[in-house]
């Protein structure tokens, strides 16, 4: 939950001040819509775009007069163009192949209007062996949830299996999940954005 808070304050300060009070801004792996709600509030027209129902019927709820879409970030085609595009909370990293990191910053380029900025953040490999090693759980009254992280050098790829147990009367009900992220390099990222039309970074 602190995350958020500290991803959104970046997003002020980096491209707020270089947007007009008025730009069109797209949130692509807009999850629950918490970083949409909060553009909307300051004004901004936004449209959240995911490939999944479940997360977009909660980002309806938290941001009622903002726009949603559901579609691939590899192949989505939108009828507006857009002032800046943001993409945050590591998401691209779930692209598991080059090919498809390259296809999802087309389709933010080309969904861009021209000089439109594209800001979003990706675990490096010093945030993979920091923190994609780490075993550990969280556990609430009604709620437990077991992380074990694994980085493998190799292979670039970060897993984490993820169990949890729910109470639900007087059972404990199980469910389990696996995250897995793809490590890329700068060479790797920069030459895909060239490749997509952007020309400058920072």
């Amino acid at each position: 939950e602190e995350v958020q808070p500290a991803i959104f304050t970046v997003i002020e300060r980096l491209l707020l001040p270089v947007l007009d009070e008025k730009g069109r801004i797209l949130d692509l792996c807009c999850g629950t819509g918490y970083t949409v709600a909060r553009l909307e509030e300051k004004g901004y027209e936004v449209t959240g775009l995911d490939a999944s129902a479940r997360m977009l019927k909660f980002a309806r709820s938290h941001a009622p007069r903002s726009r949603f879409v559901l579609a691939d970030a590899l192949s989505f085609h939108l009828p507006q163009s857009f002032d800046a595009a943001i993409c945050t909370f590591d998401s691209l990293n779930h692209l598991m192949t080059l090919a498809e990191l390259e296809a999802a910053i087309e389709c933010v380029h080309t969904a861009l209007l021209p000089g439109g900025l594209f800001l979003f953040d990706m675990n490096m490999e010093s945030g993979f062996l920091s923190h994609w090693a780490e075993h550990y759980a969280i556990v609430g009254k009604k709620e437990t949830c077991v992380l074990r992280g694994h980085y493998d050098r190799e292979t670039r790829v970060g897993r984490y299996d993820i169990t949890m147990f729910r109470r639900r009367k007087q059972t404990w009900q199980r469910s389990d999940t696996v995250i897995t992220e793809r490590c890329y390099s700068m060479k790797e990222i920069k030459a895909a954005l060239r490749r997509a039309g952007f020309k400058e970074f920072s």
